[in-house]
């Protein structure tokens, strides 16, 4: 049995794992999703240390840490901090980055075709939130239009200070075994780009799904994902 750190991407919260926690459960595995502080914007001077510490201070022992989308930073930034506490790192279509990395340039430096997701800026310039309307089929697609109905209108300001801040990885990072679950049919990040960050990994799946495997197919997800930890 493996204990599970679900960690979700930008503007979205611990709610989006719902149906891949009773997946994992029903293979026997212990799974908790949380929240990265900071959730709805307005606060000034987080930083991925808080991102790493909340990761951390949700369990105890050992764990994997799956990381979705931005996600990808902050459990890298976890395992940075306290390798011994991190059995492995899971990336499902994430940013795997790189020492000195920061998101948005990551971001920016995507070169797959992307959809379209104006952003909308918080007045105090702290954090950011994807603009709702229209938003469905860019970061859900492949999922039904419940699902979407229902994970559109909890999507929250994101702060944004962890975002601009560049990541220290070191040997600590790179002695923590990682794996990644590639989308290949994302339109936020697109396949090309997470085949990249992969490349040099040998554990590797692919799934014809969209950016948001954990709506549109949580139990094959949720299969990856316990034969990873293994």
């Amino acid at each position: 049995m493996a204990q599970f750190i679900l960690v979700h991407g930008a503007c979205h919260g611990a709610w989006c794992w719902r149906d891949v926690i009773p997946a994992l459960e029903s293979r026997g595995h212990a799974v908790r999703a949380v929240d990265m502080p900071g959730r709805g914007g307005g606060v000034a001077g987080l930083t991925l240390k808080d991102q790493a510490e909340a990761i951390l201070s949700a369990y105890e022992g050992q764990a994997v840490l799956v990381g979705h989308s931005a996600g990808g930073f902050s459990i890298s930034a976890a395992a940075e901090q306290a390798p011994e506490r991190v059995s492995r790192l899971i990336y499902v279509a994430a940013l795997r980055p790189a020492n000195g990395d920061r998101l948005g340039q990551r971001m920016q430096a995507l070169t797959g075709e992307r959809a379209d997701l104006p952003l909308v800026v918080a007045k105090d310039r702290l954090s950011y939130c994807f603009d709702t309307e229209g938003a469905g089929p860019v970061l859900y697609n492949g999922a039904s239009q419940a699902d979407m109905d229902w994970a559109l209108p909890q999507i929250r300001h994101e702060p944004s200070g962890p975002h601009r801040e560049a990541i220290s990885l070191g040997d600590n990072h790179a002695g923590v075994p990682a794996s990644f679950v590639i989308c290949t049919e994302d339109r936020m990040i697109p396949a090309v780009d997470q085949e990249r960050m992969a490349a040099d990994l040998t554990d590797v799946v692919r799934m014809e799904t969209g950016h948001s495997p954990f709506l549109s197919d949580p139990d094959r997800l949720a299969g990856h994902l316990a034969r990873m930890a293994c």
